[in-house]
């Protein structure tokens, strides 16, 4: 009996791995058998992806790789990687899991009770989000995806962007063959976000793990994960559940579904209103630390998540093992520093504009 090449999260009398799914899809699945609310969602496994490559084309991308020479400049490593993708997606377009993907988006479709759902297709790497090391923003995903054909488009760009400059780089820097690696895809049903975030189960600013720290964004939480705005921030209690730090932002932009096309995303504008109110209400810091607790005791190591909340739920998107302080002995102090989680968030990204 061949791998499946799709599976559905959260359903199934076993849960998927690493292996199967990428750090993301196995992450997604985990919180789904958790109880914890997480929108609808099937990963491509990594099964299909090594499918699609095998062959010629493998050894193809496996020997570009390698001619890469170590030494090479951005601009040299920016032009053979923007070539290998091209070359992957274009040699891609007849692999054996495109009809397994099309019938897998047909029953989302039917459990969320609509006939071309908007989703998230989203890069999940198998060698991401271990408890020593973070693909955050490596990978590309993309947000308002409409449609079997999008979809299945989108899917080989998860694929190829497993060659991005950025992704190499940082396989070579951490001793990962690209070989070794293989991506998984998360197709997930899009959350109309009227707010987003990110939340940690320590204090990024000094490791503090008796805290939680969230920070929002009115809208879809891009533009605070890449770093561009200054959202708000709450400092949490674990303990006495007491918000200890309220700073709200001048928020005067979100992101949000592309109005003009219906698809991707796009900034508009924030009502003069709303831009000084804070974009969590107080039952939603008090899910979220619910949910951070829930998350973290399961794993037994601070976790870094994402959220997104609707009109009526808070629903997590993201959950993966904290890198920077994780590993150092616990601390229990205050006197947090201001931002610092944006600094975080920024280093695990590389600075660049990450879509979850």
């Amino acid at each position: 009996m061949s791998p499946a090449s799709t599976l559905h999260l959260g359903t199934g009398d076993s849960a998927v791995t690493t292996a199967q799914a990428g750090g993301k899809g196995r992450s997604l699945d985990t919180l789904c058998r958790l109880g914890v609310r997480v929108p609808e969602a099937f990963v491509v496994t990594t099964d299909a992806y090594r499918a699609a490559v095998a062959g010629r084309l493998g050894t193809e991308l496996d020997r570009r790789i390698r001619a890469l020479h170590p030494e090479a400049g951005l601009d040299v490593l920016t032009e053979e990687s923007a070539a290998i993708r091209e070359l992957l997606y274009t040699e891609t377009e007849q692999h054996h899991a495109d009809a397994a993907i099309r019938s897998a988006y047909a029953q989302l479709a039917e459990r969320i009770g609509q006939d071309e759902p908007p989703v998230a297709v989203r890069s999940s790497s198998a060698a991401e989000d271990s408890a020593d090391r973070s693909f955050a923003g490596e990978h590309d995903s993309y947000l308002w995806v409409l449609g079997a054909d999008e979809v299945a488009a989108a899917v080989r760009q998860c694929w190829a962007s497993l060659f991005t400059a950025r992704a190499i780089s940082y396989r070579a820097r951490d001793g990962v063959e690209s070989t070794d690696d293989a991506m998984g895809v998360v197709v997930q049903r899009m959350v109309d976000a009227t707010a987003a975030g990110v939340f940690m189960t320590l204090n990024p600013a000094n490791g503090d793990r008796s805290k939680v720290v969230i920070e929002s964004v009115w809208g879809l939480g891009e533009p605070l994960v890449s770093g561009t705005v200054t959202p708000d921030r709450f400092v949490v209690d674990k303990i006495t559940r007491e918000v200890l730090t309220r700073d709200v932002a001048a928020k005067a932009t979100r992101a949000t579904r592309d109005p003009a096309t219906g698809r991707g995303i796009a900034t508009v504008p924030v009502d003069e209103a709303d831009q000084n109110l804070p974009s969590l209400q107080k039952e939603h810091i008090e899910q979220l630390l619910e949910i951070a607790h829930l998350i973290e005791n399961h794993a037994k190591t601070p976790q870094d998540g994402e959220f997104v909340i609707d009109a009526e739920h808070v629903h997590v998107v993201q959950a993966r093992p904290e890198t920077v302080w994780s590993t150092k002995p616990p601390r229990q102090v205050s006197k947090p520093n201001q931002g610092a989680m944006a600094h975080v968030l920024a280093a695990l990204t590389g600075g660049a504009q990450a879509k979850p």
